[in-house]
């Protein structure tokens, strides 16, 4: 499992980022504050939720 993820933010879009972490872009649904706290560019360090389904893995991020 995915606990914690650290590198630059690369772009962020309506309840997502991705970010970059040595050159793997990372797509991370985040809430609306925590996404008021990235930029693009920007180091960032969020922890991760992961879901895992039979269709999808999604990853939650969080600030603290």
């Amino acid at each position: 499992m995915i606990a914690k993820l650290t590198g630059v933010v690369d772009s962020t879009g309506d309840g997502w980022t991705i970010l970059d972490v040595s050159g793997v872009g990372y797509r991370v649904f985040c809430s609306a504050r925590t996404l008021g706290r990235l930029g693009p560019g920007e180091a960032a360090s969020l922890l991760i939720e992961t879901h895992m389904r039979e269709d999808h893995i999604h990853l939650y991020g969080f600030i603290d």
